[in-house]
């Protein structure tokens, strides 16, 4: 489990200065814990993903960034239950059409960049178990990140990103 020092309330992140406060509290841990992963895991889902993988231990496990192509991220990465991460083309297919009505920073920084603005985290579906996880994704499960990812599948589907596009995730590794 994530230790409790690194769970972060929204009212810390709201501006820099509540974010240089919460890496000083954290100590070490803000020297040694991608910063991406902090900010999207303990901010958003630190409760989740305690839960959902309660073996894991920061201080034995590691987190490493890792390059995919948008074919192997279309093809590879799934969803609780193995499901595909499409549930958001709307926004997309929306968006291009001039017809949202959204003003999702995230969408809009993914379609014009053709990348995402942070790494999504996934972890391989066998050590995902062996962490306690159930009903995950195979063969790598998205723990966080549904939006940038289902953003860039639809880029790949509609033929707007290269399938050989790289693009950047962090793995939790053993």
């Amino acid at each position: 489990m994530l230790p409790s020092i690194l769970k972060m309330s929204d009212t810390l992140y709201s501006n820099d200065s509540g974010w240089n406060s919460y890496l000083i509290k954290i100590g070490d841990f803000a020297r040694t814990i991608d910063r991406d992963f902090l900010s999207s895991v303990c901010l958003e889902h630190f409760d989740r993903f305690n839960y959902n993988f309660p073996e894991f231990n920061i201080n034995n496990h590691r987190l490493e960034r890792v390059s995919f192509t948008a074919e192997q991220i279309y093809n590879e990465v799934r969803y609780c239950d193995n499901k595909p991460l499409d549930f958001w083309y709307s926004q997309v297919d929306d968006y291009l059409k001039n017809t949202s009505s959204l003003a999702y920073p995230e969408l809009k920084y993914c379609i014009e960049n053709k990348k995402w603005s942070f790494c999504p985290v996934i972890i391989d579906h066998i050590f995902g178990c062996e962490l306690g996880g159930r009903r995950l994704g195979h063969p790598y499960h998205l723990i966080e990140g549904t939006h940038r990812v289902s953003f860039i599948n639809r880029l790949y589907e509609r033929n707007i990103i290269d399938a050989s596009s790289i693009h950047e995730l962090i793995v939790i590794k053993p």
